[in-house]
């Protein structure tokens, strides 16, 4: 058999040609595991906004230009009755929204806001609530934002602008046929002109809504293009001037936002109970850079 020396001799083991017992071998296949998991721990993390760092950096590539129109609608129910300051609020854009660059928002990107608070009018019948949305998420990228309100429809106004106005048969694609957007502007298809109720043109078609330029609507309180910025935006099923509130009886926006406190969006409901349903449309609007 010979001594343990001679034996590690006859293997080779003095130029470390032999093999380690199995507890070191153990040891030593934790220790290069730990080695390659220790860079992936310590890599940024995505989402958070502006620069990560010098290495493997994550840059937020979007930028949404003041002025800029969300149409969106509401996952969440706004009830004045049940709303409580500190409740989250949720939509989803509902066309892509166009921005500088080629680059857009994509269409059902989520938008995020929560209820400020919720005061009850001094007769105690009605009550106002007032809501700030912050934040929109388009692939993975959280973008804060300052919004005002431009207009807000309820879901039934959304279904009607969506029917057509004509007869079409059976076989016109969704899409084709001619509707009225809320507010009164004509859409004639997909492609189609947009022409308001003045017939003049203010934009057209596409599919999923329409991109028109933005009018003022100062008998309602409503601007039109900030800083000469009349880019053709993405109102949805909403025309061109439209501002206010439709088809939300005894609903009434107190406080666009668009003033001081910036931001900060009211609704006002007349009597206990009354609320915002899911699918109810709004037109929010960039005010501000974070």
């Amino acid at each position: 058999m010979g001594t343990r020396t001679e034996r590690l001799q006859a293997t080779g083991a003095n130029a470390g040609a032999f093999l380690l017992p199995s507890s070191v071998t153990a040891v030593a296949a934790l220790v290069m595991l730990t080695l390659t998991w220790q860079p992936a721990a310590s890599s940024p993390s995505f989402g958070a906004l502006g620069s990560a760092g010098s290495a493997g950096a994550v840059t937020n590539t979007l930028q949404i230009p003041v002025g800029t129109v969300l149409p969106v609608q509401l996952d969440d129910t706004l009830s004045g009755k049940e709303a409580h300051p500190g409740q989250t609020l949720e939509a989803k854009t509902m066309q892509d929204v166009p921005l500088p660059n080629r680059k857009k928002i994509s269409k059902r990107s989520s938008v995020t806001g929560s209820i400020l608070s919720v005061v009850k009018d001094s007769d105690g019948v009605g009550q106002t609530v007032t809501v700030k949305f912050v934040q929109i998420e388009d692939h993975k990228q959280m973008l804060p934002m300052v919004t005002s309100l431009r207009a807000a429809a309820s879901f039934n106004a959304v279904r009607a602008a969506q029917l057509p106005f004509t007869g079409a048969d059976g076989g016109t694609p969704t899409g084709w046929e001619n509707t009225t957007q809320i507010g009164g502007d004509i859409r004639y298809g997909d492609g189609g002109e947009v022409r308001s109720a003045a017939k003049q043109k203010v934009g057209k078609g596409v599919p999923g809504g329409v991109l028109v330029h933005l009018s003022a609507n100062p008998g309602l309180g409503c601007d039109g293009p900030v800083n000469g910025d009349d880019h053709l935006q993405a109102l949805w099923v909403f025309s061109a001037d439209a501002c206010g509130v439709y088809d939300l009886k005894g609903v009434q926006i107190s406080h666009t936002g668009r003033s001081a406190p910036l931001g900060e969006i009211s609704f006002h409901f007349e009597k206990d109970g009354m609320k915002l349903d899911a699918g109810t449309a709004l037109l929010l609007r960039v005010r501000a850079k974070p």
